[in-house]
């Protein structure tokens, strides 16, 4: 039993912190959202609207909207629950330039 309560005891404290991400079906779906909701997404496109969301890679989206295109990327933010923190991943989205044809 002293054994146990040592290994266990060793166990707790050497334990380092884990981080929790979202399983990757729903971190697509925040990242959708976050993208459809994006007042600087909408602007782009104005009463054309957003016609279509596409995955290019990871953290790239292609957003098309009428005769325009416009790239997005999900880029980090700095973590800003401190160390041993576990949640869904922070993210910004970094938007580029609209492609008109």
């Amino acid at each position: 039993m002293l054994r146990l309560s040592i290994a266990l005891g060793f166990a707790a404290i050497t334990a380092l912190p884990a981080l929790a991400a979202l399983p990757p079906q729903y971190q697509r779906q925040r990242e959708l959202q976050a993208i459809i909701a994006d007042d600087g997404v909408v602007d782009a496109f104005g009463f054309e609207g957003i016609g279509a969301v596409e995955f290019i890679d990871t953290d790239l989206y292609r957003v098309t909207g009428g005769e325009c295109t416009l790239e997005v990327k999900i880029v980090d933010v700095p973590n800003s629950h401190g160390q041993g923190w576990a949640g869904p991943r922070e993210f910004a989205l970094e938007l580029g330039k609209p492609v008109c044809k």
